[in-house]
């Protein structure tokens, strides 16, 4: 990637909308843009930066569209350098036209995320802030999104810097008794070393502690609907997502495969999978459809066990009933409509498991489920205003290794291994460090990170 280049995209999505975007970027950025633009007042060049002014685009004396533009000068932009937006109307083929025009000026057409790549390279953003601005378009609930926003703030990357810090702190002194190993050094004294390594590894294991929770916040929960055929797994399916999402008949085996789809509860999503209904059969398609169940099941986040509370429980009900864990499991007792006096009550078949009363065909009891839900998600906690998660598994995996290595460390000094294992232990962890604020990424990690952006940011 060429940093000298000037580049442009469109910034807004290419659908019909009241406005569109569209981004250029570089030292001939404010002239490419210029050349295209008719105003009444200054010329942009001499236009104050971060002011919007009315004017034309247009092509060879056609009027295109009328449009606001923007002059971010440099190095106060997004990217640090000469940004200007052109803010027209969201017509796509209208938004094609202006680029288009854009680019016969010389300018380029940019990389998936390269205006972000920039100000990450021109040190705008650490790598946590640029893994913060994906997570914030992409997020899919509110408590998603406000996790974003305050990693965004740069609260991870200060949390970060803290640790490397102390870690210094200590690698210097244990470099400088490598170098000059006939003076005495604050190093060597044992205790004051231990103590600032224990600083350090509990500052990590403070920002591991919320990690997997981090993820399953961005990602949402995942939740797995079981049951035999026909206890109205799809049924509730479409009522938790209030649309017709899944094929619903009274044949059993209509659903063969999974269907996966998110709804936001209270502020948190959820991915909901309907799946196969579980019981015996010859038919080969369902058969794998069931195998895919099982497998969907062990992975979830929730299980949500569907019986027919109209009915007799069948040896399929049982056999599911002593498989699934207390402990991320809410039995849904469907068909409250259908039941009656004469119903048998075998409730203390799952007794060991919380259950709700529903009926998925008029919808009552579905707001105690979603409750419920919520509350099975939430156990482990949520992100406090003042509080630091990591989000990703990139991130937690790099604390990870940080954290080994400071244990590493910490073996090193106890046993007096020497100070040349223990300089390694400690350099091992700043650059697991460094990994996670982008210091010392590998190029082709930056590549795979930067290549989720759409062009336009």
């Amino acid at each position: 990637m060429r940093l000298d280049d000037t580049i442009a995209a469109i910034a807004t999505p290419l659908q019909p909308s009241g406005l569109g975007v569209i981004r250029v970027s570089g030292e001939q950025a404010v002239s490419a843009v210029e050349a295209l633009f008719k105003t009444n007042g200054k010329p942009l060049k001499k236009t104050e930066t971060h002011k919007l002014v009315h004017g034309w685009i247009k092509d060879d004396g056609k009027l295109i569209d009328k449009v606001l533009v923007v002059v971010m000068r440099a190095p106060h932009s997004y990217t640090t350098e000469d940004v200007v937006e052109i803010q027209c109307h969201g017509s796509p083929f209208v938004l094609r036209i202006i680029l288009d025009l854009v680019l016969r000026q010389g300018v380029r057409l940019a990389d998936a995320g390269e205006f972000t790549q920039r100000a990450f390279l021109h040190g705008r953003l650490d790598l946590t802030q640029v893994e913060a601005i994906s997570d914030l378009i992409q997020a899919s609930s509110e408590i998603g999104a406000r996790l974003a926003a305050q990693q965004l703030r740069g609260k991870l990357f200060h949390a970060i810097d803290a640790v490397k810090k102390q870690v210094v702190s200590i690698a210097s002194l244990v470099e400088a008794s490598i170098e000059f190993p006939e003076e005495d050094h604050e190093f060597t004294h044992q205790e004051d070393c231990l103590q600032r390594l224990d600083q350090a590894s509990a500052d990590l294991e403070s920002l591991l502690s919320h990690a997997d929770r981090g993820r399953q916040i961005r990602d949402g929960f995942s939740v797995v609907l079981i049951g035999r055929p026909n206890v109205g797994k799809s049924s509730l399916l479409n009522t938790l997502l209030r649309e017709q999402r899944a094929i619903v008949t009274a044949i059993p085996g209509t659903t063969r495969d999974s269907i996966e789809e998110s709804v936001q509860i209270q502020g948190l999503a959820f991915r909901l999978t309907d799946t196969a209904g579980i019981r015996k059969t010859e038919d080969l398609i369902e058969s794998e459809g069931i195998r895919r169940t099982q497998n969907v099941r062990e992975k979830a986040d929730l299980v949500l066990l569907i019986l027919d509370a109209s009915e007799k429980l069948m040896d399929e009900d049982l056999s599911l009933i002593s498989e699934v864990e207390k402990e991320r499991t809410i039995v849904v007792l469907n068909k409250k409509d259908l039941m009656d006096d004469t119903t048998p009550r075998w409730y203390e078949k799952i007794s060991r498991l919380e259950s709700v009363l529903i009926s998925a065909k008029t919808g009552e009891g579905c707001d105690e489920l979603e409750s419920s839900l919520y509350k099975k998600a939430t156990l482990g906690g949520l992100p406090q205003e003042d509080e630091i998660w990591i989000t990703n598994r990139r991130q937690q995996q790099a604390a990870k290794n940080a954290l080994s290595a400071l244990f590493s460390a910490r073996k090193s000094l106890n046993q007096s291994s020497g100070e040349e294992f223990l300089a390694v232990d400690l350099r091992s962890c700043l650059n697991a460090l460094g990994e996670i604020v982008g210091e010392t990424t590998p190029d082709d990690l930056l590549g795979q990170i930067f290549s989720d952006f759409c062009i336009g940011k």
